[in-house]
């Protein structure tokens, strides 16, 4: 199974970055095609509303083990 992790920045808060990282809090995926086609469509959906607000962020599927 799979997650999504993402690094979320806001560009130039008082001078610097602000970042924070965490999983989306979606459903876990069964085969990495899904989460990334899902990563995909995210990106897409977002992709001019981040950039007009100077967020960016990168997405990226993990494994999550199966004794989880």
């Amino acid at each position: 199974m799979f997650k999504i992790v993402a690094l979320i920045c806001v560009m130039a808060v008082n001078g610097q970055d602000l970042c924070l990282i965490g999983d989306i809090p979606l459903q876990k995926f069964y085969n990495e095609p899904d989460c990334i086609n899902t990563v995909t469509q995210i990106g897409l959906f977002i992709d001019e509303e981040f950039r007009n607000r100077q967020i960016a962020i990168q997405m990226q599927c993990v494994a999550i083990p199966e004794d989880v």
